[in-house]
């Protein structure tokens, strides 16, 4: 993933209440696509940075990052925001083998197992999730936020998946986790899964994506300091 980014020359430019772009890095196929939406988003936040992975481990793997942003704060802020994120995300280097090696330790059950699968339910019961013939994996939600677990469940499908899906907007983050071994929908599933995740630079330790648990540091830092000084100088 070591093409460069250039806008072309034939692209036209519009006026508009704020700036957009959508970024989407497919690991596994080693390229980008690059998309500015306008103001099509319809969305209120201003400067508004969401954050989406998906990492597929089963039969058929995949590993995207997508980023959206939208910003108002110069002219062309959304395409000098695609360059440098480009750019970041391009000179990171990732090992996709390891990472999914890692990954499925954790998440598949062996081949030789048998097709029968159990796991916890939103009240913490054991229930039959899949047999023979019938295709399902344990679910866990996790609260990146509240550093809570918010739901577990059985997903029932077609096709067999394990899998990592983050979604952070900064004030809002979500880790949904896949599995198919027993009873594997549990905190120690997802602690496994933070520890590969921050070993391979993918997220910090608790699971949110590098750019905006830095956003929240800050800005929580400027609280306290806010709190202080309004205590400090009564």
């Amino acid at each position: 993933m070591n093409q460069s980014f250039f806008l072309s020359n034939n692209c036209t430019y519009i006026s508009s209440h704020r700036c957009s772009v959508k970024l989407v890095f497919w690991y596994e196929r080693r390229n980008y696509i690059v998309t500015f939406p306008g103001d099509i988003l319809h969305d209120q936040s201003i400067n508004d940075n969401r954050h989406f992975i998906m990492i597929e481990t089963a039969t058929n793997t995949f590993f995207s990052y997508d980023i959206n942003h939208s910003c108002k704060d110069e002219d062309d802020c959304a395409r000098i925001f695609a360059e440098k994120t480009i750019l970041e995300m391009t000179q990171r280097f990732m090992n996709i083998s390891n990472v999914y090696f890692d990954l499925q330790r954790i998440l598949n059950r062996k081949s030789n197992s048998s097709d029968d699968l159990v796991c916890f339910d939103a009240n913490d019961s054991i229930r039959q999730c899949s047999v023979t013939g019938i295709t399902g994996s344990c679910q866990i939600i996790d609260d990146l936020i509240k550093y809570k677990l918010h739901r577990r469940s059985c997903q029932r499908s077609t096709q067999q998946s394990s899998s990592i899906n983050i979604y952070d907007s900064g004030n809002f983050a979500m880790m949904t986790v896949k599995c198919n071994r027993m009873l594997c929908n549990g905190p120690l599933t997802i602690e496994a899964v933070k520890k590969v995740l921050y070993r391979y630079n993918i997220t910090d330790i608790y699971g949110r994506l590098p750019s905006n648990s830095s956003y929240l540091s800050v800005k929580f830092y400027l609280i306290l300091l806010t709190l202080f000084l309004s205590f400090y100088f009564k």
